[in-house]
């Protein structure tokens, strides 16, 4: 019986900043995450309140990828092997 190797889940934060306005983290959010305007800015507020909330998670490339988009757009954003 051949096993295969398990693909480690990754998970995406986007953590609080003081230079990116909530109209520029929301627009990204939905254009880069598919996110809709209600999603976008409820992770707003919660990134403003508690600094960071898991936008995405998922298998490599794809979250690798994501990850660059968000940190072009100027995001702070961090890739983490497990949850918090």
């Amino acid at each position: 019986m051949m096993r295969t190797k398990r693909r480690k889940r990754l998970h995406l934060y986007l953590l609080d900043d003081d230079k990116n306005t909530f109209e520029h983290v929301i627009s990204t959010l939905m254009t880069s995450c598919n996110h809709n305007y209600y999603q976008a800015h409820q992770c707003a507020n919660i990134v403003h309140t508690k600094g960071r909330i898991e936008v995405k998670s998922g298998f490599p490339p794809e979250i690798f990828a994501l990850y660059l988009q968000l940190a072009q757009q100027g995001l702070n954003v961090e890739l983490r092997k497990r949850k918090l």
